[in-house]
């Protein structure tokens, strides 16, 4: 029998919505037995100590103005209005903990209130205290707060201070079940391949969304964490969804934001700057495609006056400057990636780089899965929760990411919680344990000659191009999908001699898992509506439906069409 690690609540995921799980369900039940377990470190893991440091919050604001938002503008009226409403309604409470669970991190004025600014905000002068002051115009239902970097340290000192346990460099890799039920997981030690089997009342997932390992920034999501969830049989939703693109440079590969405002084509044509003007709050899919199109006409390369950009000087002032925002590792951060990444391009063409954010497995308003005893916080379910709609990830809406992951994760933590003082121990079955164990340690023992790295491009070359996952057709995508049947049957090529590398295999394994979902689903949705675009479906269908996905017993995928209860919600499409 394995040696079996017992603790009431399993977190698995040491970054932000994680952290936020733990620490959430730890107070709200001292007595809880709390393990976080993690495939780096905790506190060091996972993005949110890598972006802009931006937070949502209201501010004042009628959180009922943001739901109309959303809704109208963005979710294009697949939001679950009511968990968007919840959403809405706890963003302030989220910045508040999250400030006290990092000893202060959040930008504050002297007199030690938070600072705020608007997206999109535009200098207007300084104040009493040599700050700059911004115009702040209400364009937008909703403003913004910025933690330094270092934060996460902090947070994890938290956790261990209230009795928080940590288990780092293990990565969980499958599920285990009594009957329905969550009753554990297994996971194996990333340097010496040691396998951890952990019995529990209940789990909460949160190991970042898909990303495919194109865009730098995203690069540590690859998928482990929904291939265990939907080999557990949990239900997934709005996979279709998980495309978003970000502009970048090929020469470094940073995100730029507003590009859309300034693209250039061949010809001097600005082609995007419509779409930069209608109501959106970041990255617009109709500047995406316009670029598929411009650069299918011979249009390209398509290039971006930097200088033209309207957001510079909040960009400048809200990532890469104490001016106004008092955040000093960020400051030096952005400063030196702005020099570096920027200042230094030997030219400005840009090119749009798949972020993915494949993050569909579907929650309730309790973020509970369709699995008892299976929660999910952060981009894992970002998407599947619906509340924003039809958008790609919460990073559709800059500061939004922080601010689902600490939300997320709090009710995630404070739910399972509950659950997890309300049930028994489930058994945990050896010959799962066993086949898991096979499974994983197969990769070591197979007679592949490819390495993981070699074999990634052949993924890239599927999931990155436009014409397949953004600006999407029936053939392009039906080729898609077969392609990515044969990767997967291609995964015996794979060669691990060590503990890294076969996780790289179920790595790869999990991501083509995650783009045959991604075009399954893809193709159900017959129309374009909000960051879904079909050349060959170019309009609204008369329904409101979403698209769900699912294993089915004999192994196979299933995917089926639900009916958004829109009847039931306050805001409604006009016809």
């Amino acid at each position: 029998m394995a040696n079996i690690i017992k603790t009431d609540l399993l977190v698995v995921g040491g970054s932000l919505a994680g952290m936020c799980a733990a620490i959430t369900a730890k107070e709200n039940n001292p007595e809880l037995d709390v393990l976080v377990v993690e495939k780096y470190t905790s506190g060091y893991a996972g993005k949110a100590n890598r972006g802009a440091g931006i937070m949502d919050a209201m501010a004042g604001v009628d959180p009922e103005r943001y739901v109309e938002y959303h809704t109208k503008y963005n979710g294009d009226y697949l939001n679950d209005q009511d968990f968007l409403r919840d959403y809405a309604n706890g963003l302030d409470k989220s910045v508040e903990l999250l400030d006290k669970w990092s000893d202060g991190k959040i930008s504050k004025t002297p007199e030690g209130k938070f600072r705020y600014l608007k997206w999109r905000a535009q200098i207007t002068g300084k104040d009493e205290h040599g700050k700059l002051t911004f115009d702040n115009k209400d364009d937008f239902p909703w403003t913004l707060v910025a933690v330094d970097l270092d934060y996460m340290v902090n947070v994890r000192r938290y956790g261990a201070k209230i009795g928080v346990k940590f288990i780092d460099r293990t990565g969980i890799v499958d599920l285990l079940k009594d009957g329905e039920r969550i009753s554990g997981a297994v996971g194996y030690n990333i340097d010496d391949g040691s396998q951890s089997v952990y019995q529990c009342r209940a789990v909460v997932m949160a190991t970042g969304a898909c990303n495919y390992r194109i865009m730098p920034m995203w690069a540590g999501g690859r998928g482990e964490g929904i291939r265990a969830c939907y080999r557990a049989g949990a239900q997934f939703r709005n996979c279709e969804m998980s495309s978003f693109y970000n502009w970048t440079s090929l020469e470094n590969f940073e995100s730029s934001m507003g590009v859309e405002y300034a693209l250039y084509n061949s010809e001097g044509e600005n082609v995007c700057k419509e779409f930069a003007t209608t109501h959106h709050s970041d990255v617009d899919a109709y500047s995406i495609a316009e670029y598929y199109k411009q650069t299918k006409a011979g249009k390209g390369p398509l290039t971006y006056r930097m200088p033209e950009n309207p957001l510079m000087p909040f960009l400048q002032q809200c990532c890469g400057s104490s001016a106004y925002f008092d955040r000093p590792f960020a400051d030096r951060f952005w400063n030196n990636l702005f020099f570096n990444a920027f200042s230094q391009a030997t030219n400005n063409e840009c090119v749009p780089g798949l972020v993915g954010e494949f993050g569909a497995l579907r929650v309730g308003r309790d973020f509970q899965t369709t699995v008892p005893g299976l929660f999910a916080a952060g981009d894992l379910s970002h998407t599947g929760g619906a509340y924003h709609g039809a958008t790609t990830s919460p990073v559709m809406v800059r500061g939004s990411g922080l601010a689902n992951a600490q939300y997320s994760g709090r009710l995630a933590g404070e739910n399972a919680a509950l659950f997890a003082a309300a049930h028994e121990f489930g058994t945990v079955d050896e010959t799962e344990i066993v086949a898991i164990d096979r499974h994983f340690n197969g990769y070591g023992k197979q007679k592949g000659t490819v390495s993981v790295m070699d074999f990634l491009p052949k993924l890239h070359n599927v999931i990155q191009p436009l014409g397949n996952s953004l600006y999407r057709s029936q053939e392009r995508m039906t080729n898609a999908l077969a392609r990515v049947k044969e990767l997967q049957g291609e995964l015996d090529t794979l060669k691990a001699d060590d503990p890294h590398n076969m996780f790289g295999c179920l790595e790869m394994e999990s991501m083509l898992l995650c783009a045959e979902m991604f075009f399954t689903a893809s193709l159900e949705r017959t129309e374009s509506r909000g960051w879904f675009l079909r050349e060959d479906y170019p309009e609204h269908e008369k329904e409101l439906y979403w698209v769900t996905c699912q294993q089915t017993e004999d192994g196979g995928m299933q995917t089926k069409k639900e009916r958004v209860p829109i009847e039931t919600y306050k805001y409604q499409p006009m016809a």
